[in-house]
């Protein structure tokens, strides 16, 4: 054989059996990332009550905005201005992804928002964006209604209140941490350190900033109910046209199976 097509045929073999090394490293590679893929996805699946979970991202007019970490004035929360509210796929910047707390309780699956992420915005904005009652959302291939936490129709009132159900946590659900004297106080003085540092403000950062809830007040539809500031139990109305920059949009989202 010609010295030339052998190093020719010799040279194509060892082309040949490089390309098989590459494909089967990039195979392998395939396969190991569908595989942490799958990992995921199941990991996605489990809810448990009390559990963080970074998910999603706040985007306004098509602009993503970094999750508020300032719980003690509040200086880098968003203020809304009219614009478009969107919560989309998580980022790859970690500090734009928001926190959620996992609850898994009476056959539903929630994810609460642990702080307020705008302020400046009324009832009814939320409302016509249809962020009070909900809207159905599609973030990273899940399924959710995007809506507001059921405040009450007073203070006390028991019966499909969330907000007492899961921040007050009056039934103390294992996972919750279970609130204070002092969480439950509006008499306390509001810069009470125990409540401040407490274990149940460090979770849901409620401290000297009101959650816009589901519930119209039941003294006049014109008004809404509010939840948190003074302290967990706390529970006061807005009028649902006015804005306040201690009241915020604490959302929820309600997993669709």
């Amino acid at each position: 054989m010609d010295k030339r097509k052998k190093n020719t045929l010799i040279g194509t073999g060892a082309i040949f059996a490089a390309i098989a090394v590459l494909s089967g490293t990039v195979m392998g590679k395939k396969s190991k990332k569908n595989k942490q893929v799958q990992i995921d996805a199941l990991k996605n699946d489990i809810y448990k009550t009390g559990n963080i979970r970074k998910l999603g991202t706040l985007y306004l007019n098509g602009v993503k905005q970094k999750c508020p970490k300032n719980f003690t004035n509040y200086e880098d929360i968003h203020e809304y201005i009219g614009q478009k509210i969107e919560i989309k796929d998580s980022d790859k910047n970690d500090i734009n992804n928001l926190s959620w707390v996992e609850i898994n309780e009476n056959n539903k699956k929630l994810l609460i928002c642990d702080r307020n992420i705008l302020i400046g915005m009324s009832w009814n904005e939320l409302n016509n964006q249809n962020l009070v009652f909900g809207k159905v959302v599609m973030i990273e291939g899940k399924k959710y209604m995007l809506r507001l936490l059921k405040g009450g129709d007073k203070k006390k009132d028991s019966e499909n209140n969330e907000w007492n159900q899961y921040i007050v946590n009056e039934d103390e659900i294992l996972g919750l941490p279970i609130s204070t004297q002092y969480d439950k106080s509006d008499k306390v003085k509001n810069n009470n350190i125990d409540k401040i540092n407490g274990e149940n403000n460090n979770l849901w950062h409620w401290h000297e900033m009101c959650s816009l809830t589901q519930n119209t007040y039941k003294k006049g539809e014109n008004s809404c109910v509010i939840r948190g500031f003074y302290s967990n139990t706390y529970f006061n109305d807005v009028k649902k046209e006015v804005s306040y920059k201690t009241v915020g949009y604490r959302p929820v989202l309600e997993l669709i199976d």
